[in-house]
């Protein structure tokens, strides 16, 4: 019995530490498959989103969310300690005999691996041998690691949310309306179609998606990490600005070789990338296939910009094939995070939306 206490105590311990380590240090955006924190957090996520659809009242849903981020992280971290305190309990328990009878009972090998995993010292249990005292430094160490790890991770942490949120807070048509695809283009197309402001918007927001990229790869924590600001959601607000990537690289002659088309490319290998790394599967869009009749209200209004167009039966080939691309993943990130559905400007961050996401391109019309 000792034995096996202290090979499964060491077990766990083990465990703990790889896994706390390939959490916050390791560089491979591939989780093993024995990973506690995917375990952790498919079966907390789950448990949460079924909770949460039950919440008939979106505000109150929202603010429910909006606490899982920062709760998890706050749980996984606490469970990691009481797991790694529970397998060095095990680990004294099946040492027992070697501190000179002070281990009574299993509530002793537990309180005493308490008191050395934080460091505390009290003084009223020793161990009595030279091998306990080097597992005793091994056990402060590791507890002293794990904490370390975690307090130097939050400023990591901090910094890839408040830049993802910077992006977000940037995104502005100029109206006081809920943002569109195609009110952000033409905002920043300048007299005579000019399209200087409009291919650094692209470029901009396609830098973003590579830092977004990298940073929810290595943390993918933080895609449960929701807006501060109502009505917000990093996966909407990628989707309205590559939608109107989208629509200008299809309609636009000469546009599928600039910055559009690298924008879309790099928000699909963001939501691919992602849907992989956390286990969401991309979904048909649940929205339905773009409509010729929808793609004619894009078109149209893209021709009042003084940009040379393409035809339209060309462009709408175009459009639904960028579109296939990107939005089942965009859809299954919308659903399986319960994002809120439309994007508000700046101007208008407060006001939920009546319509949702995508009207312009209305599967509905006929």
């Amino acid at each position: 019995m000792n034995a096996v206490a202290i090979v499964v105590g060491a077990a766990l311990v083990v465990w703990m530490l790889l896994d706390s380590f390939e959490t916050l240090l390791a560089t491979s955006i591939r989780a093993n498959r024995l990973s506690f924190t995917s375990w952790y957090y498919r079966g907390v996520w789950w448990a949460t989103r079924r909770a949460c659809l039950r919440v008939r009242d979106e505000v109150r849903r929202e603010r429910w969310l909006s606490r899982f981020g920062p709760a998890s992280f706050l749980g996984l971290l606490a469970t990691w300690t009481l797991v790694e305190m529970f397998g060095w309990g095990l680990v004294w328990w099946g040492f027992r005999d070697h501190f000179g009878g002070a281990i009574e009972s299993v509530g002793d090998a537990w309180y005493y691996s308490g008191v050395v995993y934080f460091s505390i010292g009290f003084g009223d249990i020793l161990p009595a041998t030279g091998l306990m005292r080097v597992l005793t430094v091994l056990e402060g160490f590791s507890g002293l690691g794990t904490l370390g790890l975690v307090i130097g991770f939050l400023p990591t942490l901090n910094a890839a949310y408040s830049a993802r949120e910077r992006q977000l807070l940037k995104l502005d048509d100029l109206t006081d309306a809920r943002i569109t695809p195609i009110s952000l283009v033409r905002s920043h197309v300048g007299p005579d179609g000019d399209l200087t402001s409009l291919n650094a918007m692209f470029d901009e927001w396609a830098d973003w998606c590579a830092e977004v990229y990298d940073s929810h790869m290595s943390l993918p924590v933080l895609l449960w990490f929701r807006s501060k600001h109502r009505g917000h959601s990093w996966v909407t607000g990628l989707g309205v600005v590559t939608d109107a990537a989208i629509a200008f690289a299809s309609a636009v002659e000469g546009a599928e070789r600039g910055s559009a088309l690298r924008l879309h490319r790099q928000a699909v290998r963001l939501v691919s990338g992602l849907a992989e790394r956390v286990g969401v599967e991309a979904v048909p869009d649940l929205r339905g296939d773009l409509t010729s009749r929808g793609w004619s209200i894009g078109y149209s209004a893209l021709s009042l910009q003084g940009v040379p167009l393409r035809g339209f039966d060309e462009s709408f080939s175009r459009v639904l094939a960028l579109r296939a691309q990107f939005h089942p993943y965009m859809e299954a990130f919308i659903d399986e995070l319960l994002a809120p559905r439309g994007f508000w400007g700046v101007t208008a961050a407060d006001h939920l939306a009546e319509v949702e996401l995508g009207s312009l391109f209305d599967p509905d019309a006929d």
